[in-house]
Order: C-alpha cells, then sequence, then structure tokens
C-alpha cells in the first residue's frame, strides 16, 4: 500500500475476521512518527499476506481551536490516497469513532447491502 498513516507503536484493542480475505483490527495508544497525531485507528489486513489494505484514522486536529471545526478528523487510507471525511469531536470519542471506521470498513470489502444486514 502506498499511502499509509506515519505510526510506530500501538496498542491493540480487538481484532476479528472481517471476511473470509481480510481481518480487522482496532487500535489505540498510537504513536504517531509523523506530523499528523492519530487516536484510534482501524486497519484491515488481508488475511494470506498480512499486508495492510485499508486505514480508517481518527486524525488530532491541531487547528481545531484557532479555525474551529471539530476536535479530530475522520481520514482514510486506501490504495487511492488519502480521504478527509470531515471533523467532528464524535472521532475523539471510541465509542462513536470505532463503530463508524468498523462500517467504513464493512462497506468497502462486504458491500453497502450486506454490511447494513444487522444478521
Amino acid at each position: 500500500m502506498q499511502y499509509m498513516p506515519h505510526v510506530g507503536s500501538k496498542n491493540g484493542v480487538a481484532g476479528a475476521p472481517l471476511d473470509d480475505r481480510h481481518t480487522i483490527l482496532l487500535f489505540d495508544n498510537i504513536e504517531s512518527t509523523g506530523a499528523v497525531k492519530y487516536a484510534y485507528m482501524v486497519i484491515v489486513f488481508e488475511t494470506a499476506t498480512k499486508q495492510p489494505v485499508l486505514f480508517v484514522a481518527s486524525e488530532v486536529n491541531g487547528t481545531a481551536k484557532e479555525f474551529g471545526g471539530g476536535s479530530h478528523f475522520l481520514g482514510v487510507f486506501e490504495e487511492k490516497g488519502h480521504i478527509n471525511m470531515g471533523s467532528s469531536d464524535d472521532w475523539g470519542d471510541p465509542r462513536k469513532f470505532f463503530p463508524k471506521a468498523m462500517q467504513i470498513a464493512k462497506d468497502r470489502f462486504l458491500g453497502k447491502s450486506e454490511s447494513a444486514n444487522p444478521s
């Protein structure tokens, strides 16, 4: 994957198979090694190769006090690049960030119709 967040150590919170080809892992206590600081992250790996194929990150908004906006951005890293999905204080709350990030991953790999099914 060409576009990835710059991180060092991170604490694994949970993980599970996403489908028969992918595994999803949740992280907190992330050590950022670049300019962007991360609060939480969800990473999807190809199970066979153990290579990351998607990152969904809670990115700290260091300019929120000066320019407004939410405390954290919702960032998605995929092969095509980085997508900023907007800022909100919600993305700084693990109880709101993790469900949203997992839904993004499910929509990407399972399709919106399958991931919307509660079964």
